[in-house]
């Protein structure tokens, strides 16, 4: 019997080194592909994994799809059940990060629609030592993709060229990571996450049509901070708002909640990672994993559910 994890291909449980595509399809060739990054989380005292948002990350899949003219002869409903199934079967207690994809598979040009191919993977990941110290970002020369050329509303693999580059730019330059402004020299978000920062006691994010990706991160941190007090308002924000911040972070599924205390080399506030933030990180660490007393129709349970 294989040691290797197991991956879901077209609804088939299969050992890791077997899961491959075509190199001539066109998600090989063009970048053809939507996915969804999600997490679920161990719960030591229900003994249980929870998957966070497990619908929300499939309506979008569906709506990447549509979007990006997908025709695909599965329903997105299928994969959750295959999921929950891929988790007990590799046997995951533990916090893990999960890839679902779908992809233009065959040999058929960039303009086809089909056939469309689709994988779920799996892999424990710990959380970042830098969610307790904070990272520096840079602002990028890169802009932020406009939705009328590379819509980043759309989950797509080929998108995720510009973050590519503004990463790697900062990384380069000695930061931790990147902050993109969109076309119209507005904050957009950053290379995987989603931007908040703290002025006059509010919660300020950019707004939906800044150029960034539907957030189901961003959706909760905003009920989370509502759940606390804390105002939140979502508008355009200028580059300028990020250096007069008393707090600031990033947010999104794999990055989960990251404090930013410098930007551009500017520190925010004392330098350190505010009261605001960290009340915000320990509220969404504990809606994930269930120690909330939140409603939890956020969580999918896996063993549960067998």
């Amino acid at each position: 019997m294989s040691t290797e994890p197991l991956i879901v291909l077209n609804g088939d449980l299969v050992p890791y080194g077997q899961a491959t595509a075509h190199v001539m399809s066109p998600a090989m060739r063009y970048g053809l592909n939507v996915f969804e990054g999600l997490r679920a989380y161990w719960n030591a005292g229900e003994n249980e994994l929870h998957v966070f948002r497990l619908q929300d990350h499939l309506g979008r899949l569906a709506q990447s799809m549509k979007l990006l003219r997908f025709a695909p002869t599965f329903n997105v409903a299928e994969l959750g059940p295959q999921l929950l199934d891929l988790l007990r079967a590799n046997e995951i207690k533990d916090a893990c990060h999960i890839r679902m994809s779908a992809y233009l598979d065959g040999d058929g040009e960039h303009h086809v629609s089909g056939p469309v191919s689709y994988f779920i993977a799996s892999r424990v990941q710990p959380r970042s030592e830098k969610a307790v110290t904070g990272i520096r970002c840079a602002v990028s020369s890169w802009v932020r993709m406009a939705d009328s050329a590379m819509p980043p509303r759309i989950k797509c693999g080929a998108n995720y060229v510009n973050a590519r580059l503004a990463r790697f730019q900062a990384l380069h330059d000695g930061y931790d990571d990147a902050l993109l402004l969109n076309e119209h020299g507005k904050v957009g978000e950053g290379p995987g996450a989603c931007v908040f920062l703290v002025r006059h006691g509010q919660l300020v994010t950019p707004d939906i049509t800044s150029g960034i990706l539907e957030s189901i991160t961003r959706d909760t941190m905003m009920a989370l901070a509502r759940d606390v007090g804390i105002n939140v308002v979502e508008r355009t924000v200028d580059r300028t708002e990020l250096y007069a911040a008393n707090e600031m972070f990033v947010a999104g599924s794999a990055a989960e909640v990251l404090p930013v205390v410098s930007v551009d080399g500017i520190e925010l506030g004392d330098g350190r990672v505010g009261p605001a933030t960290k009340a915000l990180q320990a509220a969404y660490f504990s809606a994930v994993t269930g120690d909330s007393h939140r409603d939890k129709g956020w969580l999918t349970p896996v063993y549960g559910s067998a």
